[in-house]
């Protein structure tokens, strides 16, 4: 009973899984045995082969290549040495190598073919046979038709590439025949078993993690969301992905459907509605200072809508009341209604690190802004409605802290700004300058609804060559709202 037990554990062994995937794949140089002739045309036809597929992303290295020339000579040798296998796959990021052999006599070939694992040792694939021709286009032949076995026997379709909640992203896309609506299973592999004699991989144990569906192709990745967990174990980096055997049967079926727009992704935009209150300030700098001070509340719409997945447009526009009262120096009126208002025109570009909207996301943009202070007039105190408005460039870029909540950091400029006055009193600015600035979290209370509170900072400032030397406006106020999907 004893010796039965010792021979199952050495027939079935535990190895340690591979970190790269099997479906990231490698050609070793072909060696023939002669003056490589043949073995190099059969190396240009499989590597074209395996480049127009879509089972294998083609890993390659032309510097490691160039190395291993070197060594024609005894390269055979070189490339049956596990050590160097195992460079060769940290190099290139392969995770599997494909070695072909060729021994070539008397009009025949000896052709073996093995796929090596990234550990230079495992061995998940091999065969050999006997041809009566020396054409490379035969040979070739063969080892394509090998290959096409081998790849049905690739324990996955695809595997985990970023976890954000149910969310996850896989490392496959269209071009793997995965659409919009596939159904798939996560599987985590606990045990990988090696024939001892043989010594290849023949299966492996996995335990299932969960069901999903997806609902973004791009085409070398997809965006799925968890329907249901199989136990309490929650999605991980390089999980198993397999796509269920009729949702591979409707592939073929939506062929038609395969350069379906990847824009179209079920979503239009979001519009905000936010209140803000806090402070502001306006101050007078030149022969003397002199500023005032005053509470400033009111409210914001902000609309960003999606023309494609990457490109948007954005409207926004402010609206604040309130009274300045003074602070330092000497006015004629020691107070001064307000009623200021913000207008922003934007065109965006979303950069998606993960690919989708619940990972981290990085906005640029350029547009047009205005911003209007609408002082009562009063030309002894030197006060009237300002206006700052240009070109507007800035960015915005926000991540994911917990599976519903966000931080997000936002920051603006005027880069041409002009300064105009209602009625003349401080005449024509020198230059003007702008920045705004705000930061605060967002969380996620349902599908198509986003609670968001910030802090903003914003700033207008004109220089002159008079008596008053600079004139600054400066909001300082905190904004609570919602914001709308759809």
């Amino acid at each position: 009973m004893k010796k039965t037990i010792l021979l199952f554990s050495f027939l079935f062994s535990l190895n340690v899984l591979a970190t790269e995937s099997m479906r990231n794949c490698m050609l070793l140089p072909i060696v023939d045995g002669l003056d490589n002739k043949i073995g190099f045309k059969v190396f240009e036809e499989i590597e074209n082969y395996i480049k127009e597929g879509s089972w294998c992303t083609y890993k390659s290295n032309s510097e490691l290549i160039n190395i291993l020339s070197q060594y024609s000579k005894n390269l055979e040798e070189h490339l049956g040495n596990k050590d160097v296998l195992k460079v060769i796959a940290d190099k290139t990021k392969a995770g599997t190598m494909i070695r072909v052999t060729l021994q070539m006599q008397a009009g025949t070939t000896e052709v073996k073919v093995e796929i090596i694992g990234e550990n230079g040792e495992d061995r998940y694939f091999k065969e050999q046979t006997q041809l009566k021709s020396i054409d490379s286009s035969l040979i070739a032949q063969t080892i394509k038709n090998w290959l096409d076995v081998y790849e049905k026997t690739i324990p996955y379709d695809g595997r985990i590439k970023g976890v954000l909640g149910d969310q996850f992203t896989i490392d496959i896309g269209k071009k793997s025949h995965i659409y919009n609506g596939s159904e798939i299973i996560i599987e985590r592999p606990t045990t990988k078993r090696q024939h001892p004699l043989l010594k290849e991989i023949i299966d492996y144990q996995t335990e299932k993690i969960a069901e999903a569906k997806v609902f973004d192709v791009s085409d070398n990745q997809a965006q799925a969301k968890v329907t249901s967990y199989e136990g309490q174990k929650k999605l991980r980096l390089e999980d198993w992905v397999k796509v269920r055997a009729s949702e591979q049967r409707k592939a073929v079926e939506q062929l038609s459907y395969a350069e379906k727009d990847k824009e179209d992704f079920g979503k239009l935009g979001t519009v905000g509605l936010f209140l803000n209150i806090g402070s502001g300030s306006v101050t007078q700098a030149g022969t003397v200072e002199k500023s005032m001070t005053g509470l400033l509340y009111g409210v914001d719409i902000e609309t960003e809508i999606w023309a494609t997945r990457n490109y948007w447009v954005g409207f926004d526009l402010g609206k604040k009341f309130g009274r300045y009262s003074k602070d330092q120096g000497t006015f004629a009126t020691e107070s001064n209604s307000t009623s200021n208002s913000t207008t922003r025109i934007k065109f965006g570009y979303k950069y998606l690190p993960m690919g989708f909207f619940y990972g981290p996301q990085v906005d640029a943009f350029v547009g047009y802004a205005n911003y209007d202070y609408g002082m009562s007039t009063n030309t002894t105190d030197g006060f009237t409605d300002f206006t700052f408005s240009g070109l507007l460039v800035g960015t915005r870029g926000s991540i994911p802290v917990f599976e519903s909540t966000r931080l997000y950091l936002l920051f603006d400029f005027l880069l041409s700004s002009t300064y105009k006055e209602k009625v003349a009193i401080l005449g024509s600015d020198e230059s003007s300058s702008n920045y705004h600035l705000e930061f605060g979290g967002q969380y996620l209370y349902a599908p198509n609804i986003t609670l968001s509170g910030g802090l903003s900072v914003l700033s207008n400032k004109a220089n002159f060559t008079g008596t008053t030397k600079e004139e600054q406006f400066k909001d300082v106020s905190a904004k609570v709202g919602t914001i709308f999907t759809f």
